[in-house]
């Protein structure tokens, strides 16, 4: 391949949907699995032309179930908005047409393990080889030092690590871990913050090369507080149940057909619960005096709140409690919650390729965004992004006849 090949840069048309900053920047995605096809999906709906790259086996998360048409819920989402491309970068030739298209993109993202995108020959050093001012993400598990570079890296594994598995369910139960892929997604998110805060920051002025997120910083940053707790004070925190230990009542309880969640964290909550619940013995009794007492008295504090409330169903319990302005809930199942008058009223779910996917949690104008384009089946696009690359068909097909890409 000849040197002018690199420096293509993409030709896009601009999008005409009104929430689209990212309009022109080409996103190269060699990331897989979960957290960086997050991110880098966040990055297309924002109007950018994000490049899935796949080898020719395909990302793990298109044989995640349930499946649907013969493609999975998980790989809809996160492929959303994206064009798909098949390279095997175990080759040579591979490797040539992966570094053209860094050569035309404004971004790339890997989740590759530390040290094997240099091996390969797409590390940071040799994208800005061919390209000085490409902005470089690299996402990994637990850092490139010397411990976190060798331990690998997925959602429970980290929730583990971190003790968020030590702190999720009730006294006495296992490890559990939490259901979201939290981590993962977590990390998505700030992938596409990071983004966009270092095109900005370049648009100010301020040079920004790389960026790096490891899934464990992530796990980190969503117990900030509790973390900072336990290096102070070299306490686990207790398991938190469906509460949180540092106020009460702040969790579910047991009405006498289903179960309901109060959360009252103030003083002043407190004591609309205790009208509601007409039992002036709340009031009176010293351990629930304020809320760090109540804090200190959870088990106590639980026990007699589900005594009360065995007495009526959970609408008696809602009716009273809302009256009295006390933040409450029916515990419901996501089959329940995703057909709600609120998933409803929200428009939650957008339609893609005739399946119902999650919407991002934006609202631009009073309006959500639409999907820009239904996740690639693999290798969708190969043919179409080699031509934009500078590819000949000549070039392209002895590409493909050799197995360095792949056309679906």
């Amino acid at each position: 391949m000849s040197d002018p090949l690199y420096h293509a840069k993409p030709n896009l048309q601009p999008s005409t949907t009104a929430l689209q900053p990212l309009a022109g920047v080409r996103v190269a995605d060699f990331s897989s699995n979960m957290a960086g096809p997050y991110g880098a999906m966040i990055l297309a709906q924002l109007g950018a032309d994000v490049i899935k790259v796949e080898s020719p086996q395909g990302d793990d998360a298109r044989a995640w179930p349930p499946i649907v048409d013969g493609m999975s819920l998980a790989h809809r989402h996160v492929g959303a908005g994206k064009r798909g491309m098949v390279i095997d970068l175990k080759q040579a030739a591979g490797v040539q047409v992966a570094m053209a298209l860094i050569a035309g993109s404004q971004v790339v993202i890997q989740s590759m393990r530390p040290g094997v995108a240099d091996r390969i020959g797409i590390g940071q050093a040799a994208a800005r080889a061919v390209n000085p001012e490409v902005l470089y993400y690299d996402l990994n598990a637990f850092g490139n030092g010397e411990t976190g570079r060798a331990m690998p890296g997925y959602d429970p594994l980290v929730q583990a690590f971190a003790g968020i598995m030590q702190m999720t369910g009730h006294e006495g139960s296992p490890p559990t871990r939490c259901a979201p892929s939290l981590i993962d997604l977590g990390s998505g998110q700030w992938i596409a913050m990071g983004v966009l805060a270092a095109l900005l920051a370049r648009q100010k002025g301020q040079p920004v090369q790389s960026l790096e997120t490891a899934l464990v910083d992530t796990a980190f940053s969503v117990i900030p507080y509790q973390a900072t707790a336990a290096k102070l004070s070299g306490q686990r925190p207790p398991k938190a149940g469906s509460g949180n230990p540092i106020a009460a009542p702040y969790q579910c309880y047991q009405a006498r057909d289903a179960e309901i969640l109060i959360a009252a964290p103030s003083q002043r909550l407190w004591e609309a619960v205790v009208r509601a619940l007409q039992s002036p013995a709340l009031a009176q009794d010293p351990r629930f005096a304020s809320v760090h007492s109540r804090s200190q008295n959870l088990r106590a504090l639980e026990a007699a709140i589900n005594s009360i409330l065995s007495e009526h169903d959970v609408d008696t319990w809602i009716t009273r409690l809302t009256q009295a302005d006390v933040p409450v809930t029916r515990v419901s199942g996501l089959e329940e919650a995703v057909r709600s008058d609120v998933a409803r009223e929200r428009g939650t779910f957008i339609e893609s390729d005739g399946v119902p996917l999650v919407r991002l949690p934006w609202l631009a104008d009073g309006q959500p965004l639409a999907w820009q384009r239904p996740a690639p089946r693999l290798g969708q696009h190969s043919l179409e992004i080699l031509a934009e690359l500078g590819f000949d068909e000549t070039q392209s097909a002895t590409l493909i006849g050799c197995g360095a890409v792949v056309a679906g």
